[in-house]
């Protein structure tokens, strides 16, 4: 009964039943049974065909479904794209401002050593400013001095000039 139709055994069957009216033959008979053998087996193929077609109804069903997770989902790995681009922007831009800070770290250090250097020089060059004034202090006290000799002396050279001029010397002349 492989290639066996609802329809065709419902015909086969009517077929049996109008062809054989009057007969009481043992082929009627075995048509009779084979039209009822034929009707169970069109209400058995009945129920399993309600069967399949409430399963083909559950599976579409389930499909639609699933086509609509399908969907959910496309939408949600698109918002995650979008997402992971703009994580990805903040990022970048985190990290050229890491590095940013890095070159200034660098730089403060560079000028912090540089001011360091400066103090330093700055130090050395007050105490050899302080050192210079007291040589010159000393220089100048040395002057001080000089001067007053040199005044001293610019006296008695004043008073020997006068003594000198009281005083005539008389002239010898030399052989």
């Amino acid at each position: 009964m492989a290639g066996l139709t609802p329809s065709r055994v419902a015909l086969f069957a009517l077929f049996c039943l109008l062809a054989l009216p009057g007969c009481r033959d043992p082929e009627k008979e075995r048509a009779l049974a084979d039209a009822k053998t034929a009707k169970t087996t069109l209400a058995e193929v009945r129920t399993q065909l309600e069967g399949v077609k409430a399963t083909l109804e559950t599976t579409q069903k389930e499909r639609d479904g699933l086509k609509a997770n399908v969907g959910d989902l496309s939408g949600a790995i698109e918002n995650l794209k979008s997402q992971l681009a703009a994580i990805t922007q903040v990022r970048d831009k985190l990290q050229a401002a890491a590095d940013q800070v890095m070159a200034m770290k660098a730089q403060l250090t560079q000028l912090t050593q540089d001011k360091d250097s400066a103090i330093a020089k700055a130090a050395d060059a007050l105490g050899l400013a302080e050192k210079l004034k007291s040589q010159l202090q000393e220089q100048m006290q040395k002057i001080a001095g000089l001067q007053e000799q040199n005044s001293k002396l610019q006296q008695a050279i004043d008073e020997l000039k006068k003594l000198v001029g009281a005083t005539k010397v008389p002239e010898v002349s030399l052989p």
